[in-house]
């Protein structure tokens, strides 16, 4: 019992004063040792003690007399412990300090191996910090009126893209989603949303537009990774909307007279798979007042804890109900309607996480066709 207590006050010293937690590993161990040590040495004197009083109490009692000197006798009997005592005092801080050397030679190695671990991996999250922020800043934030968007990488770094651009009443806009995550998928968007800047400036028709892209992506694509993508130009004036789906999700509409619904599409390839890939485009005539939310697969993909996915059935459950409760004016300047809506969309599929670690990148796109 009084070993276990000793251990146990020896636990609690490493385990709550600052002054043990902070001394290393070899330190605490000697410590460790020399309250093990501490406590044989107070049981050992204890027992010498009892030993002691019931001799001397047997040779009285054997005798039916006190020693000649009885004075003498306790002293000398004192002085024995005492000895004992210095003795056994001297002997725990040699043994101390030999443990403390021996411990800080075997575990030397070990130290510095943890040392030089930590320091790598302090770099790489610093390094994946400054890429994550040189990711966010590829992305284009300067939204129009009518135009908002949301990307929340599930790691440091993502490979969920989007792009769009306003020019002479042509609205270009585009959504992607690259196979995988982290880094290699990070380093496949930014192949991406480059290309996607150069291509579309070149104002070719947009089925010519994705092959270009792809051609590019898959030159550079080593790996087998490819993009998912949905990219369209609409016309502000006419509101006629030229689209191609590259093996995207399907984007939700919301016309200004009817349910909400799921653009179908052609069924194109992804981006990056084969070289020379005829992508075919397609055309829509959209109403005043029509709004498009594109996403990727983030958002469906969403999970509970038991694995329960939220879904195309429950998306389009949340579309129904913003278009029963949410107001087409807003008080606000700007974008705010879109970002509200974005940002409502985001809110639900988090609920729906409720608290399970997001698993997939998720970006969400909404805009509004006036």
């Amino acid at each position: 019992m009084i070993f276990t207590s000793f251990r146990t006050f020896a636990w609690f010293l490493m385990e709550y004063v600052p002054f043990m937690k902070r001394k290393s590993f070899a330190s605490r161990l000697s410590w460790t040792i020399l309250g093990v040590a501490s406590a044989i040495f107070v049981v050992s004197q204890v027992a010498v003690s009892v030993v002691s009083n019931v001799i001397l109490g047997r040779e009285v009692r054997r005798t039916s007399m006190l020693p000649e000197d009885p004075l003498r006798f306790l002293l000398h009997s004192s002085e024995m412990q005492i000895a004992l005592i210095v003795i056994a005092l001297v002997s725990l801080l040699v043994l101390f300090f030999a443990c403390r050397r021996i411990i800080r030679t075997k575990t030397r190695p070990i130290t510095d191996e943890l040392q030089t671990t930590t320091t790598a991996n302090e770099r790489m999250e610093s390094e994946l910090n400054m890429a994550r922020n040189i990711q966010m800043g590829m992305l284009n934030n300067d939204f129009p009126s009518q135009l908002f968007a949301l990307m929340n990488p599930a790691k440091e770094v993502g490979g969920d893209l989007y792009d769009f651009n306003l020019k002479d009443d042509i609205l270009y806009f585009a959504i992607g989603d690259v196979s995988g995550k982290g880094m290699p998928a990070s380093l496949m968007m930014a192949i991406t949303n480059a290309t996607l800047h150069i291509v579309d400036g070149l104002g070719l028709p947009l089925d010519k537009t994705l092959r270009r892209i792809n051609d590019s992506v898959s030159e550079a694509n080593n790996s087998g990774m490819f993009v998912t993508l949905f990219v369209a130009r609409v016309n502000l004036k006419t509101r006629h909307m030229e689209y191609c789906n590259a093996g995207h999700c399907p984007i939700l509409v919301f016309p200004p007279d009817g349910e909400p619904y799921f653009l179908n599409a052609k069924p194109n390839l992804a981006i990056g798979l084969f070289k020379d890939f005829a992508y075919e485009a397609e055309e829509i005539d959209l109403k005043a007042g029509t709004r498009i939310i594109a996403y990727t697969d983030g958002v469906t993909e969403a999970e509970k804890k038991d694995q329960t996915q939220y879904g195309k059935d429950r998306l389009m459950q949340w579309a129904r109900h913003l278009v029963e409760t949410f107001p087409e004016t807003s008080p606000y300047p700007y974008n705010s309607n879109e970002k509200t809506i974005v940002e409502d969309l985001y809110a639900s599929v988090n609920a729906f996480a409720a608290g399970n670690p997001q698993n997939d990148d998720i970006t969400i796109m909404s805009l509004r066709i006036e």
